[in-house]
């Protein structure tokens, strides 16, 4: 008998028995499931908060919003918002006309969520919307381009890591909603300024592995993939944080935000607006505002270069640019993500252009190469090339926005945001 009870099997005991022979794996499985489920019920409440206050949020303009994505994120999630990336072309001239102000009360029911810093190029935001993801697909979006960063074979090293992220760095190199290709083709760029990459070794030996092309570096790359994905994940929660943060910082904060409807006239707004743009400029004829004049443009206009004198420098400059590459690997990432964007484009500042010895037939090689880049994708292209000779779009070299020039950018946003852009 004895022997008989010590030899009976009780149904699903080696089950028990296995789970008793292996304790702390079975701990383990268990705290990494808490810790995940924990984590993820804190995300969700972390965008539900960013959901709630990103109306009120847009017009401060948070530097979490460029450096992170959670805000841009949610801004893609808002309907009545319309996200736009760029440079300091979308933020420079303080105005009501400005966008960001213009839109400010709902007038034709949304508003323009501006993600933007001085000196952000192509490259720089071929991350940025890496950041969003599947976020973008289906969604529209602006992505505002100025002649001037064609005009340089090379993107500022100073530029590029005053506006490079590791968050928006990872999130392109680990990506994958991404081909291979584009992000051997994009990491072979961003090595390009190793300076940025010293603070995130795992970042750089993984753009090192990309950037090669063998067998050994794809399987290197893929081994570490993991890492920098779950790194990449550690980042976006950090985003987050500080976001919830930022929120927490303004005790009675109120989400609402005022709406006043209106149906603008443009061709008004935009006689109006240089009515009060001109006296702003009366220290030259080329339409640069008086203050600009006197501390650097007049100093170059001096130097009295001769009509056409500056074409072959112009082009071959234009032409040779490492930003056609870059521009190409935003627009991929923009076709891959599955986006809806509008490439809007400001025009050269013609009068003053001439003056500097380019001509307006070497500007429209720039009008015509951009033109046949944007149109191999499929995409929209707004350039306002019809303003190249017109003295009150823009206020100086730099494509900076006049008081007139944000009229007409008003319009297009506008049509755009409500489909009926031609």
């Amino acid at each position: 008998m004895g022997n008989t009870a010590q030899n009976h099997r009780v149904p699903g005991a080696k089950g028990c028995i296995t789970g008793m022979k292996y304790p702390h794996l079975a701990s383990a499985l268990l705290a990494i499931l808490l810790t995940g489920t924990s984590l993820f019920s804190w995300s969700t409440y972390a965008s539900s908060l960013e959901d709630r206050y990103i109306h009120v949020l847009v017009p401060t303009l948070p530097d979490q919003a460029i450096g992170g994505s959670a805000l841009l994120r949610s801004a893609f999630r808002q309907p009545d918002l319309l996200p736009a990336l760029g440079s300091s072309e979308l933020l420079q001239v303080e105005s009501s006309y400005r966008a960001i102000d213009f839109f400010a009360s709902y007038p034709t029911g949304f508003n323009v969520f501006v993600v933007a810093k001085v000196g952000a190029t192509p490259l720089v935001l071929a991350q940025d919307l890496a950041a969003i993801g599947p976020s973008l697909r289906g969604k529209k979006v602006v992505i505002s381009l100025t002649p001037l960063v064609f005009y340089h074979p090379e993107v500022y090293p100073e530029d590029y890591a005053g506006n490079f992220s590791r968050l928006h760095a990872d999130e392109l190199a680990f990506s994958p909603y991404l081909s291979f290709d584009l992000k051997q083709i994009a990491a072979r760029r961003m090595l390009d300024y190793p300076d940025t990459l010293s603070r995130d070794p795992l970042l750089r030996f993984s753009l090192e592995q990309l950037a090669k092309d063998g067998p050994l570096s794809r399987l290197l790359y893929y081994s570490v993939l993991p890492l920098g994905q779950a790194q990449t994940l550690i980042l976006r929660l950090q985003d987050q944080r500080e976001v919830v943060s930022l929120i927490g910082r303004q005790p009675g904060l109120d989400p609402v935000v005022t709406r006043s409807p209106a149906n603008p006239d443009w061709e008004s707004l935009a006689t109006q607006a240089e009515k009060q743009q001109a006296p702003r400029t009366t220290s030259n004829p080329y339409g640069v505002e008086d203050s600009i004049w006197f501390d650097t443009h007049k100093a170059w206009v001096d130097q009295g270069k001769a009509p056409g004198s500056g074409d072959s420098d112009y082009l071959d400059h234009m032409l040779r640019t490492q930003e056609w590459t870059d521009l190409n690997i935003m627009l991929r990432t923009l076709k891959e993500l599955g986006a809806q964007p509008l490439i809007l484009s400001l025009p050269a500042k013609g009068p003053l252009m001439d003056a500097l010895g380019v001509s307006s037939a070497a500007r429209q090689q720039f009008y015509d190469s951009l033109e046949g880049t944007v149109a191999a994708y499929g995409f929209p292209l707004v350039d306002y090339r019809q303003f190249d000779g017109d003295q009150y779009f823009l206020i100086d070299l730099f494509s900076h926005v006049s008081q007139k020039g944000w009229v007409y950018v008003d319009q297009t946003l506008d049509a755009f945001y409500h489909g009926s852009l031609h």
